[in-house]
C-alpha cells in the first residue's frame, strides 16, 4: 500500500463526511419527530452505492474501488452514528422506535446491497 494511495482514500473519506453531512442536513430540514431518518437513508443509500462498487470497479479497477468503497463510503455511510440513535432511543425509552430503527440498521443496507446487485449485475 502506497502512501499516495493511503492520501486518495483520505480524502475521499473527507468528501464522503461532506457528503454526509449535507444530505443529514437536508433531509434533517424536511423531516420531523425523533425518528432518525437521515442516518437510516444514508447508510441504506451507501449499502446500495456499495454493490454499484462491487458490480463495476472492483473486476475493473482495485484503485478506484478502494477508493470509493474505504474512501468516499466510508466516510459517508455511518453505522457508529446508527449505534449512538439507537441508544439514545433506548434513553428516552422510545423502546418501539428503538427496535424498529436497529433492525432497520442492518436490514435496509443489506437489502439495498442485494437489490443493487441485481439490478446493477443485470445492467453489466
Amino acid at each position: 500500500m502506497s502512501l499516495t494511495t493511503l492520501l486518495m482514500v483520505s480524502l475521499c473519506g473527507g468528501l464522503g463526511a461532506v457528503a454526509r453531512f449535507v444530505v443529514d442536513t437536508l433531509i434533517k430540514r424536511v423531516s420531523t419527530g425523533s425518528f432518525p431518518w437521515s442516518t437510516l437513508f444514508i447508510n441504506t443509500l451507501a449499502g446500495f452505492l456499495f454493490a454499484a462498487c462491487v458490480i463495476y470497479l472492483r473486476s475493473y479497477d482495485l484503485n478506484m474501488y478502494v477508493l470509493t468503497t474505504s474512501g468516499f463510503l466510508g466516510g459517508f455511510s455511518t453505522f457508529s452514528t446508527a449505534m449512538n440513535e439507537i441508544i439514545s432511543l433506548a434513553r428516552v425509552r422510545h423502546f418501539v422506535d428503538c427496535l424498529v430503527y436497529a433492525v432497520w440498521c442492518i436490514g435496509l443496507p443489506v437489502c439495498a446491497v442485494l437489490v443493487g446487485v441485481a439490478l446493477f449485475g443485470a445492467l453489466a
